[in-house]
């Protein structure tokens, strides 16, 4: 999983950075920072191979939270954002509610195949 970790964290940084040069505002940068910590996430678990398991399920603690955050928001106010911070937020729950699915599924797999 940490491949598609990796992907998902570039997707988000895009997300983010791109959201950021579009208003200029810093909190445009949320799933960037996410994405970042599931880069590192990912990363150390590409370059640690006995602590695999539990940096992986670090970044779906992560994973869990960034789809968290964007439902709340768009729960409580998506009436009153604006047409980019609807789809920042909606990119962000997408991503990480799609990264979260694919985890849980690995995980099963890793649990039958033991």
């Amino acid at each position: 999983m940490p491949k598609p970790t990796l992907v998902f964290a570039a997707l988000l940084i895009a997300l983010g950075v791109g959201a950021f040069f579009s208003s200029g505002s810093r909190t445009a940068l949320l799933p960037a920072y996410a994405g970042l910590v599931l880069a590192i996430l990912a990363g150390l678990a590409l370059a640690f191979e006995g602590g695999r398991r539990h940096l992986m399920h670090v970044a779906a603690v992560v994973a869990l939270l960034g789809a968290l955050a964007p439902a709340a928001t768009l729960g409580i106010r998506a009436a009153q954002m604006s047409p980019l911070a609807l789809t920042v937020n909606v990119g962000m729950l997408v991503l990480c509610g799609g990264l979260l699915a694919l985890m849980v599924r690995s995980f099963f797999a890793a649990r039958r195949a033991a």
